[in-house]
């Protein structure tokens, strides 16, 4: 006849004995249990309790001895709380023979004498033993975090971070056709709801200490602005009309769009408030004025595009010197050709700006295959990030870094202005000197005298101008200190024919070129560095997007 098996093992200071319920009688024998006994090393107890717990038989366990020894036979359990006491581990060594694992309360009786008393996940606690996951840290008690409280708070219906790949993309390249600035919207579109309150809660670690939640009592309302309608009770906002919802100095607008095939003799001149989309090209000659944003599908002549937001070319612009661009926030564009540019935002072109004239207030980024600066002046308020600067025929290349363009365009003016009074005052003093000298050699027309005094009026007069410019350049000249943040980045290489300003410094490439270069301001001047792919230098964007603006409209409605 086949004997059964039986569990004998040290847990909470006693010896116990289990036999399955079917086991009993004569199946499993005393001597068999203190054989076992004996070689653990657990006290002698009497032969009746052996049989009366082998008797039974019922599957419980029966304590049969007292053995304060066989603590030692127990798993170990470390306790480990985070540093901000928000989690807690603990790591459980396995039973040795003879002593039976752990139980949850075992182990929850752990954790509270380490000071770990809220947040424990028993049924982690259980998974842990059950699996006999011994020796390994496992997170048993999480702390909660609290709960902000607030009354309402608004949730747009509409994309509010659009066109900005270049944050989620560093310096990878941008596909223009998957950008876009139009949000089209129907009239009756739902653009924006009022969430209802969320009721504040306070967090606690695992070691019980209450984190207080915090709570804003403001009220926000949603922005409306044209072409929308808010619900009565102020907690839908609807479009009233087709067209591009966004924001605009704080409000939710939506504004009309004006969608065409190509601008040209079929539709003349626009002159739009609102974006406009041009399917196909503008033609030579023609002006597309909008005050928000102007996408072109195809390529733009010797055109003017003026928006009061972006500009997206899908293609791009040669302006044959007669081109330009001019933008409160970002320019997009696959290339650029002799053409003037002004842009507020950032400019981002993929592959080439050719012999044109720049002005942005924020940074210049080429990221595509070729990403060429050939020629022409820039002049950047941020940075400039390109693979090649400059052409192998030593083609001028002019960049103006650091400094925002209207400083260095009211430097420069005052500069030519003081060279234009300084050239008047020499070429009439040339006059002045040539009268004298035919008065000395005996021209006594009274005609001679009063031009000399008509000339020295003006020279005077023109001295006076020059001195006041004398006085005005050094201020502006001190305006051009450069950010420190800004910088020059030449991926592959700067060719001989480009020099770069921060300010009053200027570096020039060498006749050779500069190779994988990144230029900054170092300790006052210009200083050169090797470009390394593996750890490019970071260039931050910083610039309000139309998140922002929600933000901002949200606490600037509020009312305590």
């Amino acid at each position: 006849m086949a004997r059964s098996s039986f569990d004998l093992y040290y847990q909470h200071g006693w010896v116990y004995l289990t036999v399955p319920r079917g086991g009993a009688g004569s199946s499993v024998y005393p001597e068999d249990v203190r054989n076992r006994m004996r070689l653990l090393g657990m006290p002698r107890v009497s032969t009746q309790r052996l049989r009366d717990a082998l008797d039974a038989a019922d599957g419980s366990p029966h304590r049969l001895v007292e053995w304060p020894e066989g603590e030692r036979l127990t798993s170990t359990m470390t306790v480990e709380i985070a540093e901000d006491a928000m989690s807690a581990t603990v790591t459980v060594s396995a039973p040795r023979r003879g002593a039976a694992p752990p139980t949850v309360d075992d182990l929850v009786a752990a954790l509270a004498r380490d000071s770990v008393v809220a947040g424990v996940d028993r049924t982690a606690i259980g998974k842990l033993l059950a699996a006999g996951t011994w020796d390994t840290p496992t997170t048993v008690a999480r702390g909660r975090e609290p709960v902000f409280g607030r009354s309402r708070r608004v949730e747009y219906r509409f994309e509010l971070n659009r066109g900005k790949p270049y944050l989620e993309l560093p310096f990878g390249r941008i596909d223009l056709r998957e950008l876009n600035f139009i949000d089209n919207r129907h009239a009756g579109d739902l653009l924006a709801v009022l969430l209802p309150p969320v009721q504040p809660e306070d967090g606690y670690t695992v070691g019980g200490t209450v984190i207080p939640a915090e709570r804003d009592d403001s009220v926000a309302s949603i922005p409306a602005g044209e072409n929308t309608r808010l619900s009565s009770d102020g907690s839908e906002l609807t479009a009233e009309i087709d067209g591009n919802v966004r924001f605009r100095d704080g409000l939710v607008i939506v504004e009309p769009v004006v969608e065409v095939d190509e601008v040209d003799y079929s539709t003349g001149n626009i002159h739009f408030d609102g974006s406009v989309v041009v399917h196909g090209h503008v033609a030579d000659g023609f002006t597309v004025e909008a005050t928000g944003n102007i996408q072109v599908g195809k390529g733009v002549g010797r055109a003017t595009l003026s928006a009061g937001e972006n500009i997206l070319l899908t293609t791009g612009m040669n302006g044959n010197g007669d081109g330009h661009l001019s933008c409160g926030g970002n320019l997009f564009a696959r290339y650029l050709e002799s053409c003037a540019v002004s842009c507020h935002g950032n400019l981002f072109v993929e592959e080439a700006v050719m012999h044109s004239s720049l002005s942005v207030w924020g940074h210049v980024i080429l990221n595509g295959r070729r990403a060429e600066i050939i020629g022409g002046d820039a002049v950047v308020g941020g940075s400039v990030w390109c693979r090649k600067l400059g052409t192998m025929y030593d083609a001028d290349t002019r960049v103006a870094i650091g400094v925002s363009p209207e400083i260095v365009s009211a430097y420069r003016a005052a500069r030519g202005d003081l060279d234009h009074a300084d050239e008047e005052v020499e070429l009439l003093e040339d006059k002045i000197h040539r009268l004298d000298r035919a008065i000395r050699e005996g021209h006594t027309d009274e005609r001679f005298a009063r031009a000399r005094a008509q000339l020295e009026e003006q020279r005077a007069a023109a001295s006076s101008r020059a001195d006041a410019l004398r006085r005005n350049v050094p201020a502006l000249r001190e305006r051009l200190d450069p950010s420190r943040e800004s910088i020059v980045v030449a991926e592959e290489v700067m060719y001989h024919g480009s020099v770069v300003r921060f300010g009053t410094h200027e570096y020039r490439a060498p006749q050779s070129g500069s190779w994988k270069t990144v230029l900054r301001m170092s300790h006052g001047d210009i200083h050169a560095e090797g470009f390394d792919a593996h750890d490019p230098p970071e260039i931050s964007f910083v610039e309000a997007t139309e998140a922002d603006e929600a933000d901002a409209a949200s606490s600037g409605t509020a009312a305590g």
